[in-house]
């Protein structure tokens, strides 16, 4: 219990009376007289406020989409028989910016009164949410405090509202009117299609000869495009991924353009795999597809924290030409290193190559470039200028060789990555370059 409002501006109006009791000592009696009432005022409101029950709605389980504004409403209900001032608090664990949320209303009785705070998620994880923290007054001469409702769970996922809002765009622009699966293509594949009898113009490489004796005549094999590809999603988590652009990581934009390729990839039929590497690589998630599969893939992305250390890309490559047997387009979100390290990034995808396709998803830094063709006006800013400039070259200077070698560099502001993802990867599916 605490003194209200009203009880506080009472307590001074007695404080001004007590002054002037010396010049006038008949306020004696006025003031002892009004002490009595305030504080019997007080201690009946107290009695009474701590016989209510107040009750709180809300979910117990929330799960937010990373770097996303949403809503945790919840409604508070009480037995009282009178209107009842409210102020509610309810504090956020750090996945979130604010650090709590202030409200204030009036409770009418046999009806509820209904919050809905707006949180940004700026990190991933479990977190405890905490109880809010409610004051019930009637008259305003005391306050009731209390923590109101069981403690519930907040759960920050990465960003699946921006996969959803891709699911729009591709039921509106892509796939309209193009039916839930692709019909298969003939042609120079790897799958089976058929036997049939060699006819003019056919491959004799084709012919089945064990086909071919039982029949008695000369049998050919039809393959068929494979509609069902390999897609392996890299996600770099070394210290370089842990550096913050705008609110989030770098290391959730990867992420989250990740899941968007993968959704994408899933819509396409293809066969999706991922992992997490830095120093180590772990084993992630082999190659499958279908709904459960977005759902670990999910899972996996949501655990995902990084790592102050440093990047070997020599181990993934080995990692990857052990894990896949066959051709499949590995993308590897990751932002450049520096000039003197970046012969590992080079030397790795060269191992992968003509094997595999490798696409390189580089989160650049747009502040870096900028800084690297701003003008000098002073000797301070002028080794600043150079040193940028030295680190944006020399980024530029492994990006060309990457090309060189034949794969495939797509390099963008952070919160870009994951439109650039899905672009690359419908632009490598149109021109068959698996």
């Amino acid at each position: 219990m605490r003194p209200g409002r009203r009880a506080l501006l009472a307590l001074l109006g007695l404080c001004l009376v007590a002054l002037a009791v010396p010049w006038l000592p008949w306020l004696t009696g006025v003031l002892g007289g009004g002490l009595l009432v305030l504080f019997g005022t007080m201690a009946t409101e107290a009695s009474l406020l701590g016989r209510l029950q107040v009750t709180l709605t809300r979910r117990r389980r929330a799960v937010l989409s990373l770097d996303e504004e949403e809503e945790l409403p919840f409604t508070l209900w009480s037995n009282s028989t009178r209107p009842l001032s409210v102020v509610v608090r309810q504090p956020w664990p750090p996945l979130l910016t604010t650090g709590s949320f202030r409200g204030q209303g009036r409770l009418l009785p046999g009806s509820a009164l209904t919050f809905t705070p707006r949180v940004h998620p700026v990190a991933r994880g479990r977190a405890a949410l905490s109880p809010p923290w409610v004051a019930l007054s009637w008259w305003g001469f005391a306050e009731r405090l209390r923590a109101v409702g069981e403690p519930g769970e907040l759960t920050v996922l990465p960003n699946l509202k921006a996969v959803a809002r891709l699911r729009q765009r591709l039921d509106a622009f892509v796939l309209r009117g193009q039916g839930a699966r692709v019909a298969p293509r003939r042609g120079k594949g790897r799958e089976f299609d058929r036997l049939r009898e060699l006819v003019q113009d056919d491959d004799y490489r084709d012919v089945a000869w064990k086909a071919s004796a039982r029949h008695g005549k000369l049998i050919v094999k039809e393959y068929r495009l494979e509609r069902a590809q390999d897609l392996l999603l890299c996600v770099d988590r070394g210290h370089r991924m842990a550096a913050r652009t705008t609110r989030i990581s770098r290391l959730d934009h990867a992420l989250d353009a990740a899941l968007q390729v993968a959704y994408l990839s899933h819509r396409q039929e293809d066969r999706i795999g991922a992992l997490c590497f830095a120093a180590d690589v772990e084993q992630g998630v082999p190659q499958g597809k279908g709904t459960a599969q977005l759902r670990r893939l999910t899972e996996l992305f949501a655990g995902a924290q990084p790592e102050l250390l440093h990047t070997d890309y020599r181990r993934l490559a080995v990692h990857v030409r052990r894990r896949l047997r066959s051709r499949a387009l590995v993308l590897i979100f990751t932002t450049l290193p520096e000039r003197e390290t970046g012969d590992e990034l080079v030397a790795a995808v060269r191992s992968l190559l003509p094997t595999h396709l490798p696409l390189v998803i580089v989160l650049s830094d747009p502040g870096l470039r900028a800084a690297a063709e701003v003008l000098p006006a002073d000797e301070d800013e002028l080794a600043r200028v150079l040193v940028a400039r030295d680190l944006w070259e020399g980024q530029q200077e492994i990006a060309q060789r990457l090309r060189r070698l034949g794969a495939w560099v797509i390099q963008a502001p952070p919160e870009d990555a994951g439109v650039e993802a899905v672009n690359a990867y419908l632009e490598i599916k149109r021109r068959q370059r698996l």
